[in-house]
């Protein structure tokens, strides 16, 4: 199948899942912009880390895919509460474009004033599972 892993995050909370999905369904794993462009990919995955609004350079990624791009995409959003509220308007707009968007998985990672958290083994064992179920079920 094929398939990418793609993050935007700051503190990298991300990318942690974005190379264990990468490794487990030998895929590219790559920061938003990709340094290639998405082309004929069954999904891509796109883990990013916000509170509240889409950073920008993901919003741009995403509305410029097309059906012949990518058919389905499947977002993880880390944040403190495990909503995915902040990518409902942009997977809406993605479906008018002919892409599949994929329920999102919200992933709730705890921070401190001194230091960013980081996603624990069961959420990334959690994101596995999603996307196993993703993969079986769920796309195009």
């Amino acid at each position: 199948m094929k398939a990418k892993s793609l993050h935007f995050s700051k503190s990298g909370s991300a990318q942690v899942i974005a190379s264990e999905l990468g490794r487990v369904y030998q895929s590219v794993c790559d920061q938003i912009p990709p340094a290639y462009p998405c082309e004929g990919e069954k999904v891509v995955f796109v883990g990013v880390e916000m509170n509240g609004k889409v950073p920008g350079p993901v919003e741009r990624f995403c509305r410029d895919l097309t059906p012949a791009r990518a058919q389905n995409v499947a977002f993880y959003v880390i944040n403190g509460n495990g909503s995915t509220d902040g990518v409902k308007a942009l997977c809406e707009t993605m479906e008018k474009n002919g892409v599949h968007a994929v329920t999102p998985l919200g992933v709730a990672v705890k921070s401190s004033i001194f230091k960013k958290g980081m996603p624990t083994d069961a959420d990334v064992q959690s994101a596995l599972d999603w996307a196993e179920k993703i993969i079986s079920s769920e796309l195009k």
